[in-house]
């Protein structure tokens, strides 16, 4: 049996938050991967360690699915139950290899927003708190032009995506737009940490395919953070190996700089 999920606390800490935001707790889950590769155990854990949390919204950022259609009626049973004042998600590569349309029913059946470059506001003690919603890179469905058009510019704006760029794309100039577009904070995973994390190479079969946002905090200029989640599930192996690889629902907190 796999280790089971943790929780992994950090603050991020933002220049031009709102103030009436600091303190906000957003849980974070990623990469869940239904069917045989993660035991329904090991992602009804991952659910329960978010609710715990008391985060005042849940974000998930893809990948709720490997292969299987059959996955999606999976995926609706275990991934139900979430609780906090909003739920909201994006699609994964592996939800459209799988089926979008299906994915995007299971979630919403729950009551959580599924955004497709679209934006979605939850009102904060006064404030507005917008999440960005991109549809996913990997397969061609993100427009950040759309996803941020008519986002308001006060307040605090978090935006969600399976990754920042596709494959082989410019990573540096991927973050610079959704910075420079108002991004506060960029929400993703995709990467699993590497799964299993062998030094040097892991890492050199991640630079070659332009994975270099890999796990953890990174400074998108001087005003937006990223954080890349190794996420809950599995893909393949159902095996997590090395450093910065471990299964977690991470929980943020936002801090004023």
């Amino acid at each position: 049996m796999p280790a089971l999920p943790v929780v992994t606390e950090s603050e991020l800490r933002l220049p031009d938050l709102d103030p009436r935001h600091d303190g906000v707790r957003i849980a974070h889950l990623s990469d869940i991967h239904v069917g045989r590769s993660t035991p329904r155990a090991h992602v009804r854990a991952a659910i329960e360690l978010a609710n715990a949390a008391r985060p005042d919204v849940i974000v998930m950022t893809g990948d709720y699915v490997c292969w299987r259609r059959e996955e999606v009626a999976m995926a609706e049973d275990q991934l139900a139950g979430l609780t906090a004042r909003r739920v909201v998600c994006v699609l994964g590569n592996h939800d459209y290899f799988t089926s979008g349309r299906g994915v995007t029913a299971a979630l919403r059946k729950h009551g959580y927003d599924v955004l497709k470059n679209q934006h979605s506001v939850v009102d904060v003690d006064g404030a507005p708190l917008t999440f960005v919603g991109i549809d996913d890179p990997i397969t061609r469905h993100d427009d950040a032009a759309a996803a941020f058009d008519g986002v308001r510019p006060d307040g605090t704006r978090v935006v969600l995506t399976h990754y920042p760029a596709r494959h082989g794309g410019d990573l540096d100039a991927a973050g610079a737009e959704l910075a420079g577009r108002g991004g506060d904070v960029v929400l993703c995973g995709h990467t699993h940490g590497g799964q299993i994390n062998v030094p040097k190479l892991t890492h050199a079969i991640m630079d070659r395919v332009g994975l270099r946002y890999r796990r953890g905090h990174y400074d998108l200029g001087a005003r937006a953070r990223l954080y890349v989640t190794p996420g809950v599930g599995f893909s393949g192996p159902r095996v997590r190996v090395g450093r910065g690889t471990a299964a977690e629902v991470a929980v943020h907190t936002l801090r004023a700089a």
